[in-house]
């Protein structure tokens, strides 16, 4: 089990029950399309929700005991991405749910900063989603001058990570903070919210 925040929850239930969250917000949208196939998708993904949800142990639920398992998890966050690629791709709820499956199996090995962990997996993705759109036949300007804000930022956030360049960058709460946000309004919700979440992280002694 990972290590205890001063609030008493893991940086990986953290994670989780943010990815629960997305993944209930998302499996509501499903049901407004009224579409049977996005609906039976929006079902299992509140049943898959749930599980996280009662494995946090959050709130007693005394007659409903699940274990909070890494490999639970993970195979929760890839059937996820498989449904989010199915109905309409956006992957955040997945990656959440993955990348608390990352953590809670590193805790067992291993005291890392959950934190950077996170944060690094935001800058790649980030970097991955700011690429993609300059692989497309005519890629607008507004999509490429959004690509290249996202790529320069994702680098500055991967340089805060190393502690031997010293880039004048502190790998601090608002550093990130400003990231995420002007990545999470400008550029992409998906990493945005990634690196938002490793902020909280931050702020969680994490």
């Amino acid at each position: 089990m990972g290590e205890t925040s001063k609030v008493g929850i893991s940086a990986s239930k953290v994670v989780a029950l943010i990815g629960a969250l997305v993944v209930i917000q998302v499996c509501i949208g499903y049901f407004a399309t009224l579409d049977a196939l996005n609906i039976l998708y929006g079902i299992i993904g509140l049943i898959f929700a749930a599980v996280i949800f009662i494995s946090l142990e959050i709130v007693d639920l005394k007659k409903v005991k699940i274990p909070y398992l890494w490999w639970v998890l993970l195979i929760i966050g890839i059937l996820l991405i498989l449904f989010e690629f199915a109905v309409g791709p956006s992957y955040l709820g997945g990656i959440l749910v993955l990348i608390a499956a990352l953590l809670e199996f590193l805790s067992q090995k291993k005291t890392y900063a959950e934190s950077k962990i996170v944060a690094l997996i935001g800058a790649c993705y980030l970097i991955y989603e700011s690429v993609m759109p300059l692989l497309s036949v005519s890629p607008a300007p507004t999509s490429i001058a959004l690509s290249i804000v996202g790529f320069v930022f994702a680098i500055i956030l991967i340089l805060t990570l190393q502690d031997k360049i010293d880039v004048k960058i502190p790998y601090a709460w608002w550093t990130i903070l400003i990231i995420g946000f002007v990545v999470f309004t400008w550029v992409t919700t998906v990493s945005g919210t990634v690196i938002m979440v490793a902020f909280i992280l931050i702020l969680m002694a994490f």
